[in-house]
């Protein structure tokens, strides 16, 4: 390619790139592992009504996140077409964040509407950054292993960012006389980290000149671009399913050792030993991409996750020695979500340009992460919903069917959405042989007409 930065990356754009991903994890995971918990057992919202408030939310990402994708297509500056988004959007993002957080005096009504308003408004800032960063990836190099090494760095970070989540959350809350005020402090300083950890990637990280599609197009595109790419479709689904299967798991575990276990503390500990394994299992993921597939590792990941939350079913003590090993190997199941994915949807916006002869990454992105935030929606749908079904009252003595479905939720519920997931990605048809030959069409400028 005529512009090196199209191939070979340097250490410090793989390293900048990356740690915007924690930052953004700061935000999402907080949102994914520990709002749920906060809207029902802190802020005081019943859990049908927190469920909700999830689903109303990233339903709205179903509008703005595609939208996103077109804008940032078209984008025209001297920083690139993705950057000056994570330049401005830093800052709104990591203060409605803190706002989410606030709890402010309210009752009855305003409670409901003022927590489901700040939510919006955190996903609206959400996609803004996000979706601009993600279309970075395929902006930034069309070599696909150094796809898959830009995105074990970012997804380094993103598990990293979820660590410092899952280990820091509860001892910073719990540091305070009440959980209003550690909740509120603990966001003030994620959103403080989102907001700078973004600029850092806005500042290290700089746009190549790829040759890729200039043209202005219009909206129908994004419809025409996600209809006649099967892969993406595929990718998509499958994700969704195992997504909000991890989500479900994680959004359960503060309500199973508070009210199952009877050890609310042991839950900080369950998560450290999820994202840790899962961090250190990135390199191993990458080099099992390399000599088998993308596809078969993603599969193989999810899989041993199933295994592992089965034998977590039959766990019915808080005993370390049991639970400890249980939840590093699901982490390192888990490891597969944060790497597989975002390895292999770079590879259906070649796909596009090679069947239709359109390059959309910010719309393929921006559909992509209106995935994701599905995945979420559903995760916290499923759980505030299950909860109120089986008779869930926050911070009480909960009785032997409000405990079965807590454990119903964060074992079996997940098990069935991940091997519907596996079987989705068992068709994903992108494998190394068959990107080449895009990329070697694209090149030639012989892309396969409609």
């Amino acid at each position: 390619m005529s512009d090196p930065a199209c191939g070979r990356l340097s250490l410090s754009t793989k390293l900048g790139y990356g740690v915007g991903d924690m930052g953004a994890n700061l935000v999402f995971q907080t949102v994914l592992i520990f709002l749920l918990f906060y809207l029902t057992d802190v802020f005081g919202l019943a859990a049908p009504l927190a469920g909700a408030i999830f689903f109303i939310a990233k339903l709205w990402d179903g509008i703005t996140d595609p939208v996103m994708g077109y804008i940032s297509d078209r984008t025209r500056t001297r920083w690139g077409s993705k950057r000056p988004y994570l330049l401005f959007g830093a800052a709104p993002l990591g203060l409605s964040f803190f706002l989410l957080f606030a709890s402010p005096p309210l009752d009855g009504f305003w409670k409901g509407a003022y927590a489901l308003l700040f939510f919006l408004m955190v996903c609206t800032f959400y996609t803004v950054v996000n979706i601009p960063y993600g279309a970075l990836t395929a902006a930034l190099t069309m070599d696909a292993h150094e796809r898959s090494s830009l995105t074990g760095y970012r997804m380094f970070f993103a598990i990293f960012g979820t660590l410092v989540v899952a280990g820091a959350t509860l001892p910073l809350v719990r540091v305070f006389e009440s959980p209003v005020t550690g909740f509120r402090v603990t966001a003030g300083l994620f959103g403080i980290g989102a907001m700078v950890l973004t600029w850092v990637t806005f500042f290290t990280v700089k746009e190549p000149a790829c040759p890729t599609v200039q043209e202005s197009y219009n909206l129908s595109d994004i419809f025409k671009v996600i209809r006649h790419n099967p892969p993406f479709i595929v990718l998509s689904v499958g994700m969704i399913l195992h997504l909000a299967a991890v989500g479900i798991l994680a959004s359960m575990v503060n309500f199973f050792f508070k009210y199952n276990m009877g050890q609310e503390s042991f839950a900080s500990v369950a998560l450290l030993c999820i994202f840790a394994s899962a961090a250190l299992a990135l390199p191993l993921w990458v080099w099992v991409a390399r000599v088998f597939s993308k596809r078969a590792t993603f599969n193989l990941g999810m899989g041993l996750l199933a295994v592992t939350l089965i034998s977590l079913y039959f766990i019915n003590k808080p005993i370390p020695a049991l639970l400890i090993p249980v939840f590093i190997l699901a982490g390192i199941g888990i490891s597969t979500i944060y790497f597989s994915p975002m390895a292999m949807i770079p590879d259906t916006v070649e796909y596009s340009e090679w069947k239709i002869g359109l390059r959309r990454e910010g719309v393929l992105y921006g559909v992509f992460y209106f995935g994701q935030k599905l995945a979420a929606a559903l995760a916290g749908f499923i759980s505030g919903q299950g909860l109120g079904l089986f008779g869930f009252q926050a911070n009480q003595v909960q009785n032997a069917q409000v405990l079965f479905g807590i454990r119903f939720l964060m074992t079996g519920v997940p098990v069935i959405l991940i091997v519907i997931g596996i079987i989705v990605i068992c068709f994903y048809p992108i494998d190394q042989k068959l990107h080449d030959r895009m990329l070697r069409e694209i090149n030639g400028a012989q892309a396969i007409p409609q």
